[in-house]
């Protein structure tokens, strides 16, 4: 998760799930100013791991804050692919735009609070889960193999606030190696929790495979403003 500042009084949350990949993956995160980021393990319930051993559910959250102003840059993700639990294979860190020459010093401060069940959340709503599967089993396999459907859950206290009814849109964006199909957002009936559904097609092209990269959020719209719900989920769909 980042959290981010626009340098006019505004910013952006962003938060991406992890992932396994077939290859080495490194994904960097751009922006004039860094509030803080970290590596955030928000499922903390047992029986989503079901190990008595390693006991996942209680791993600790690393949230870092900058104290000062770091700048420009980014932070970059790294993850590894591994076999299996037992390795650990992700790491976030900061890269500033301005590298320092050679034999000149870079000082930084910051704190890292480490976190359980009370942690750093954005302030007016935030991704509970993220689940991704095919498309429509209607079409055929070669249709079928170009499209990814993802069901992302919300909660948070903008939008515990909205009526069920309420004007909530789905606002979600691909890169130009990907087209989004649909997009929807409504209220989870089962949970009470808003829910949005994503249908992502690959576009052909004549060059190697491509990634794509997802960028979605809840957007509620009223007679006059329209107002941000949500971080922004992002995701990366690998070749």
């Amino acid at each position: 998760m980042i959290a981010t500042d626009d340098g006019k009084g505004g910013g952006e949350w962003l938060w991406r799930p992890l992932q396994n990949p077939a290859s080495t993956l490194v994904t960097s995160f751009a922006m004039k100013s860094l509030k803080g980021f970290g590596l955030m393990q928000r499922d903390r319930a047992f029986n989503s791991y079901e190990d008595t051993e390693a006991r996942y559910e209680l791993r600790p959250s690393a949230w870092v804050t900058p104290l000062g102003d770091w700048g420009a840059g980014r932070v970059e993700l790294l993850q590894f692919a591994t076999p299996d639990e037992t390795h650990d294979n992700v790491a976030a860190y900061w890269v500033p735009e301005k590298l320092p020459a050679p034999g000149q010093s870079l000082d930084l401060a910051y704190q890292i609070a480490w976190q359980g069940k009370d942690q750093q959340l954005p302030p007016n709503g935030w991704v509970t889960q993220s689940r991704r599967g095919t498309g429509y089993s209607k079409l055929g396999t070669e249709a079928l193999s170009q499209q990814i459907q993802f069901v992302i859950d919300f909660a948070g206290p903008a939008l515990d606030a909205l009526p069920e009814n309420a004007p909530v849109r789905a606002v979600a964006t691909a890169s130009a190696n990907g087209r989004v199909l649909e997009s929807l957002a409504y209220k989870n009936p089962a949970t009470g929790a808003w829910r949005m559904t994503l249908r992502v097609q690959r576009l052909d092209s004549s060059g190697p495979a491509q990634p794509i990269e997802l960028r979605a959020f809840l957007q509620h719209h009223d007679t006059t403003t329209t107002h941000t719900l949500s971080e922004t989920w992002t995701n990366l769909i690998t070749p």
